[in-house]
């Protein structure tokens, strides 16, 4: 009898998480890459998140870097985009990132215009535990490069909430801020060297 009542549980569950799933891999990869502004799935797996219940876990690359994208696959909504992985430069590519340009500005990988902001961008000194003192990009420095930031995003009625400090990110130093656009919140971390946007991460 135990065995009846598990398999029929089990029944129930799996049922339960098809009748949920509308949404099919095709359109969930459509609605991350829309949301990453293109790129390449390396990949799609459907789970089961404990809160939002059948979502697709997506991981897509493209020329901003690689990011992990969660698609509710019931409705099709996207929960979550963070991005895991900056971009590397390649090796024949013009140092066009945080570098001087031909007329002198410093200029992200994301098109923000340091030099506009008073920036002058250094490189991050070698391995170092210690939070830097004196980084090139203070702290109001980060919250300006967010609302440019999230503003190239969309994100046009963004608001600066709160900061939790500093935080080592893929082996360099950014400042961790927190934005509010409605009820949405967002979460940057800003490169204390460079002033590039390392983590943009969404909260829906």
């Amino acid at each position: 009898m135990k065995k009846v009542l598990m398999s029929f549980f089990a029944a129930a569950l799996f049922s339960a998480q098809v009748f949920a799933q509308n949404i099919s891999a095709i359109e969930a990869r459509e609605a991350a890459l829309a949301m990453t502004g293109g790129g390449t799935v390396s990949s799609l797996e459907l789970l089961t998140d404990p809160v939002s219940g059948p979502v697709y876990q997506i991981v897509i690359a493209n020329e901003a870097g690689q990011f992990d994208v969660t698609v509710n696959a019931a409705t099709g909504d996207v929960l979550r985009l963070t991005s895991v992985q900056p971009s590397a430069p390649a090796a024949n590519a013009a140092p066009a990132a945080n570098a001087a340009s031909a007329d002198g500005r410093h200029i992200t990988r994301q098109g923000i215009d340091l030099t506009a902001l008073g920036i002058t961008p250094a490189p991050p000194p070698g391995f170092r535990i210690f939070r830097p003192r004196n980084p090139p990009v203070s702290r109001a420095n980060a919250v300006e490069i967010g609302y440019l930031f999230l503003a190239s995003q969309g994100f046009n009625y963004a608001a600066f909430r709160r900061h939790s400090g500093t935080d080592r990110n893929y082996g360099r130093w950014a400042w961790e801020l927190y934005f509010m656009d409605g009820w949405t919140q967002i979460e940057l971390y800003v490169d204390m060297h460079s002033g590039e946007v390392v983590v943009f991460d969404i909260d829906w």
